[in-house]
């Protein structure tokens, strides 16, 4: 008896489908749930599977991505991809236990290790927010242009010369002019340099 049970129960597990490997051949993003078209493996056709994600991120793989294949109930017609995976585009982490977000065309958000979250645009970011808050100092590497004004709660330093739309001259060059000139009496003479000076 125990080996009738075996056999059917044996019977019965080998009509149920195991997951299966992919490769993404095409991808519909305008769907509520992405629906992707892959190839197994062995050849088959896999066709509209639904790509699971996890809640608050979103992918559209690239083709070519492995994937694993789910048949939920054993059935294809119910797949469903629960994960994936690009080697050709995978951002090389340095250290267990750092996390990134990456594209196909190598820009990412990198967690890392040594406490510094990196950041990778080849053209531009853009934050879209009514009040962005930094704690700390901000260290520009390059020209930084300002749409609007700057307001400042405390000194404005600047290590070389601030010059404004308003003339040719910058601050540095307005005050030598400043102290270097002479005042003169209507009646004649020179009275005095500029005092007090800049």
């Amino acid at each position: 008896m125990i080996e009738v049970i075996r056999r059917e129960i044996g019977r019965h597990l080998a009509g149920v489908r195991s997951g299966i490997r992919a490769v993404v051949q095409g991808i519909s993003i305008a769907r509520r749930i992405q629906r992707v078209n892959a190839e197994g493996l062995a050849g088959e056709s896999l066709q509209d599977v639904e790509l699971m994600q996890q809640f608050g991120f979103t992918s559209a793989l690239p083709a070519g991505a492995q994937i694993i294949v789910l048949p939920l109930g054993g059935r294809t017609s119910a797949s469903v991809i629960i994960a994936s995976e690009h080697g050709a585009y995978r951002l090389q982490l340095n250290n267990q236990g750092e996390a990134a977000m990456y594209n196909q065309w190598g820009d990412y958000v990198w967690l890392k290790k040594d406490g510094i979250a990196e950041v990778k645009a080849a053209t531009r970011v853009d934050v879209t927010c009514p009040l962005g808050r930094f704690t700390g100092d901000v260290e520009i590497g390059g020209a930084l242009h300002v749409v609007g004004n700057i307001n400042s709660d405390a000194s404005v330093v600047a290590v070389h010369d601030v010059a404004d739309s308003g003339g040719s001259k910058t601050m540095a060059a307005m005050r030598t002019a400043h102290n270097n000139h002479n005042h003169t009496n209507p009646e004649g003479g020179v009275v005095g340099a500029a005092n007090p000076s800049m």
